[in-house]
């Protein structure tokens, strides 16, 4: 079975979902092959905006976040062909808030990228795999659909630590833009009594966001650098609006807190009482109890401590090498329910 990987990008979604998982089956002796941007091998045959063919040599393709509508309708014809589809999904973009840039990339009707072209494509697929059951509902509910939990590779692991009483996000606000409102006036109340309260992530208009003077410290990282940055945080949080787009957001943020060995306080989105429920970080679900969990933390190193040991010890158990097979498998299911599938002709 040769499976072929697209990876949307080579930045969080693409390394997570595709590169990462990708490279371990690989290593582990699949015929499993990573494609990265620049050495796209997929050639489209066109007529007009009509894709007529899919020239590509494997038994299954596997494609990230399918937005742009040629690419969408290349799944039709791949599977017409024999080959086996796998969209792959790890957000609701049918709900993105406006105020995200990606709003506007995928707004229908604005470009050739559009979250219709997305759904389009997951009606298409053999089997669509998302990153959270809740999108089981948005994109898979024909029942072709497998969820495959985010994982972390080895970096996130062993990374020194010094413990601080310092708040940090590790987000930016463009990717969040409502999200800040959940801790209310939390931030800015700890931050008035001497605390100290950074980003890892661009901090542009978060001071605001968070009723504060200024914007917090902060910045761009590499993903290369990104564990590091996150466990340089003292104490981290992992504020979510109770939106549709966040119902759906997978654990990765308080996740990777917890690998570090960051104590951790977020809302109690579906994922994040996931986590918490297998013993990592503290929920809040209103800005008063944000303002006594994160004063709590600021006050207790012993806290802070046994938080950090706890949540390391439940994401020990969530590393990638020892989920990767979950990909497998599923490309697997994929190969076989297409087989099962009688083949159609594509038109001339």
């Amino acid at each position: 079975m040769k499976t072929l990987v697209y990876p949307s990008d080579s930045q969080g979604c693409g390394s997570f979902r595709a590169i990462w998982p990708g490279e371990h089956c690989a290593a582990a002796g699949h015929d499993v092959e990573v494609v990265r941007q620049k050495d796209r091998s997929v050639r489209l045959v066109m007529e007009g905006r009509v894709v007529k063919d899919v020239l590509v040599d494997a038994d299954v393709v596997v494609l990230q976040r399918v937005t742009h509508a040629y690419m969408a309708q290349a799944v039709a014809v791949l599977r017409a062909k024999g080959v086996a589809v796998v969209v792959d999904v790890d957000d609701d973009l049918s709900s993105i808030h406006p105020s995200n840039p990606a709003w506007a990339v995928h707004r229908p009707g604005t470009g050739p990228h559009s979250w219709h072209n997305l759904a389009l494509a997951c009606r298409e697929a053999t089997l669509v795999t998302v990153s959270t059951p809740a999108l089981l509902d948005v994109y898979a509910r024909h029942g072709r659909g497998h969820v495959l939990p985010n994982y972390l590779p080895d970096q996130y692991y062993g990374l020194p630590r010094t413990d601080s009483d310092v708040i940090g996000w590790p987000g930016s606000l463009h990717s969040h833009p409502n999200d800040p409102e959940v801790v209310g006036g939390a931030v800015a109340r700890l931050v008035d009594e001497g605390a100290t309260f950074v980003m890892r992530g661009d901090s542009t208009g978060a001071g605001r966001a968070f009723g504060l003077a200024a914007d917090p410290a902060g910045g761009g990282v590499p993903i290369g650098e990104w564990p590091a940055a996150v466990a340089s945080l003292g104490i981290g949080i992992a504020p979510l609006a109770d939106t549709k787009f966040n119902r759906s957001k997978s654990w990765l943020k308080p996740l990777e807190m917890s690998a570090a060995g960051v104590p951790w306080v977020a809302s109690p989105r579906a994922e994040y009482r996931r986590l918490h429920a297998m013993g990592a970080g503290v929920l809040a679900d209103r800005p008063r109890v944000w303002y006594r969990e994160l004063r709590r933390l600021r006050e207790s190193a012993a806290l802070r401590q046994e938080l950090s040991e706890a949540g390391r010890a439940v994401a020990e158990g969530l590393r990638l090498r020892d989920h990767s097979w979950r990909w497998q498998e599923a490309w697997a299911r994929a190969y076989e329910m297409q087989r099962a599938t009688p083949r159609t002709t594509v038109a001339a």
